[in-house]
């Protein structure tokens, strides 16, 4: 039998500080390589994003290394992902969200994220366990709703997210079916909403979910009740 709520939660800036984690990562970058060859790392980084539309940091550290003279660098960059400590990037009581949503309906985490570097980060945060594994990652979740609910059936879907443009394309896409949560946290969650959209929750960090209980995830949300 579905059960009454499934709560679909995104990482990047919404569980975990990704912001921070980037940080992090061009200071041990710029350590490694120094200012120029830093520059010349991050400029490959945005060139595979474009070119795949998701961060795939395991690929562009292979396409630097690869490049002439660079090839002494690929171990000690390829050791600084696999020693990241990803669950120092978790927002304040993110696993108490979890496991306060865990009593009200079922938890899945819902990613964006490349195959290979975005699993390891969900993994290495803790994130993964406090799930039980339960974890979908896509390139463009948006265009997967139907293998999401397929997954997780339930009587009513919550979507938690930084990214307003999601949450106002999912709540297109399934009306009544889903309650929006904006959680404004990191760059993209600071960003103006798309023209005519106003998440049904709103909360400053993913630790004020904890107040909020399963009526309020499960109420009709405005937009259908203002038509």
């Amino acid at each position: 039998m579905p059960e009454r709520l499934s709560f679909w939660l995104d990482v990047d800036n919404t569980l975990l500080d990704n912001d921070a984690l980037k940080d992090y990562l061009d200071a041990q970058v710029r350590a490694m390589l120094g200012e120029d060859e830093a520059a010349r790392f991050w400029a490959l980084y945005e060139e595979v994003r474009q070119e795949r539309d998701v961060v795939d940091l395991p690929l562009t550290v292979r396409r630097y290394a690869a490049r002439a003279g660079n090839a002494a660098h690929g171990p000690a960059l390829e050791q600084m992902l696999e020693t990241v400590p990803f669950s120092d990037f978790l927002y304040p009581h993110t696993l108490d969200v979890v496991r306060h949503l865990r009593d009200l309906g079922t938890v899945g985490i819902l990613s964006d994220g490349d195959e290979e570097y975005q699993p390891r980060k969900i993994e290495g945060s803790g994130l993964g366990a406090a799930v039980d594994g339960q974890v979908l990652i896509y390139i463009h979740k948006e265009d997967h709703l139907d293998a999401v609910m397929a997954r997780w059936p339930a009587e009513h879907y919550v979507l938690v997210d930084d990214k307003s443009r999601i949450l106002d394309t999912v709540a297109r896409l399934l009306g009544d079916k889903i309650t929006t949560v904006h959680v404004r946290q990191g760059h993209y969650g600071r960003e103006p909403w798309p023209p005519g959209f106003q998440p049904d929750i709103d909360v400053a960090s993913i630790g004020d979910l904890l107040t909020i209980g399963a009526e309020s995830f499960a109420g009709r949300p405005w937009r259908r009740a203002s038509k």
